[in-house]
């Protein structure tokens, strides 16, 4: 539970106390489940239909509502991004949440050819190989691998259970949430005298700064090379990344993508739940895929796609509005096929009479 009061937020989070600055806050709430004590945000002063049980110690609402009328009796405090001033406040409360045991566990098995630096934690049955580089800062969950060679920098959260093989390197601030596996072999066969012959995966995986990749996701190593996560890359949960893919900076691919071996993609790209990219493909910058598109050639930069095959969104939903008459277009057509089957048996002056509407 917190204890603060309105005027310690307002020095997390760089806000400025409109009301009641000694105001008790007790925790962080949705504005639909907000509870006594509770503070919560407001991004538009057009999205202020409070519930009638709204029971919020405090609100944060953009600066332009100072001086306008709001219906709440509890305490306001004014940000120019009401929503940014409430994540600082979570992430107040969330540093205070992650503290853990500091220090190397007894059950831990590191190599004495491994290089800890200053203030590292490793977790209980961890397995740190021979050559293993990890930064100042570093926290190692319990049960996790960390393969010979590996380089890990500084103030990284490795959390259980996840895998880091030969060779791969992580930079600095890296989150890799529970039971990702980074820098296993890359899907790569050759079939040769009748079988399919395992073509041996020599690169690794490089992973840049204030990346996060979340539970169960899979970066496989480059056949040769690396395969490269660019910096501020944020990957979901169950997404695979195929080897020698590259990815741009501040890229986003959310739950259950598939990036097939090879795929260039450039900086700030979005690619929605499930979205696959067939391989040797380039995406541009800033390009978006919509939900469960299947991406077959590239895509230039700035494109918003959609669909299977992925194509321009706007010629995607013209192809969904002709598919959703299809029904009507079909019996349309039936009862045209029949009434021209029927014109067929007519005699040639019975047809003029019909023509005629006879």
């Amino acid at each position: 539970m917190l204890n603060l009061t309105v005027t310690e937020v307002a020095k997390i989070t760089g806000a400025e106390v409109g009301t009641h600055p000694q105001t008790a806050i007790t925790q962080l709430c949705a504005l639909d489940e907000a509870h006594e004590g509770g503070i919560c945000y407001l991004t538009s002063l057009e999205k202020i239909n409070l519930p009638k049980d709204f029971k919020a110690a405090a609100l944060i609402l953009p600066e332009d509502a100072k001086g306008k009328e709001i219906p709440f009796e509890g305490a306001l405090l004014y940000a120019k991004n009401p929503e940014w001033a409430f994540v600082l406040l979570m992430k107040y409360v969330d540093a205070a949440r992650q503290k853990h045991t500091t220090g190397i566990h007894p059950t831990a098995v590191i190599s004495e050819k491994a290089k800890l630096g200053e203030n590292v934690s490793v977790g209980a049955y961890t397995v740190i190989e021979d050559g293993v580089t990890v930064g100042d800062n570093t926290v190692i969950f319990p049960q996790c691998y960390i393969g010979k060679d590996v380089t890990i920098g500084k103030n990284c959260y490795i959390y259980p259970q996840v895998v880091i093989r030969e060779d791969c390197i992580l930079k600095d601030y890296v989150i890799l949430q529970a039971g990702a596996k980074i820098g296993s072999d890359g899907f790569g066969f050759t079939f040769h005298e009748g079988r399919h012959q395992k073509i041996p995966q020599i690169g690794n995986v490089v992973i840049g700064n204030d990346v996060e990749i979340q539970s169960n996701t899979c970066i496989d190593r480059a056949k040769i090379a690396s395969t490269i996560i660019g910096d501020n890359t944020k990957i979901d949960n169950l997404v695979q990344v195929g080897h020698n893919v590259r990815t741009g900076m501040s890229d986003i691919f959310c739950a259950q993508v598939g990036i097939a071996g090879t795929t260039d993609i450039g900086h700030g790209v979005i690619l929605a739940g499930q979205v696959g990219l067939a391989g040797h493909m380039k995406i541009g910058d800033r390009v978006q895929v919509g939900a469960q598109s299947g991406v077959i050639s590239s895509i230039p930069a700035g494109q918003t796609y959609f669909g299977y095959p992925a194509m321009p969104q706007k010629e995607a939903f013209k192809q969904l509005a002709i598919l959703r008459k299809l029904p009507e277009m079909h019996k349309e057509f039936k009862n045209f096929k029949k009434q021209l089957e029927e014109t067929k048996k007519l005699s040639f002056f019975g047809k003029i009479k019909k023509l005629m509407g006879r």
